[in-house]
């Protein structure tokens, strides 16, 4: 009754994932947002990444701020260009 599951890895699957993972956050904006509704920060979520691991402070001292003044974090990710590439097909 014992089942096998095998999974395969290949250089053209991890290239298609690696893809997919690019296209989906750079399809994507962290906003941070006030309690009122103002947007504090509007950046790409990719530039949002590489800040956080450049300089890992700026993270902490965002999350600590978001904390104290009550603000919303949010990744908004744009779903047009998904949509077009499936009509296309």
């Amino acid at each position: 009754m014992a089942t096998k599951r095998i999974f395969t890895i290949n250089g053209s699957s991890i290239n298609n994932m690696i893809k997919g993972l690019f296209s989906n956050i750079n399809n994507s904006r962290f906003v941070a947002t006030s309690k009122s509704g103002n947007n504090i920060v509007n950046l790409p979520l990719l530039l949002v990444i590489i800040l956080a691991i450049v300089f890992p402070v700026t993270l902490v001292a965002g999350v600590i701020l978001s904390i104290i003044f009550k603000i919303d974090i949010a990744i908004e990710r744009d779903i047009t260009r998904d949509i077009k590439l499936i009509e296309n097909k």
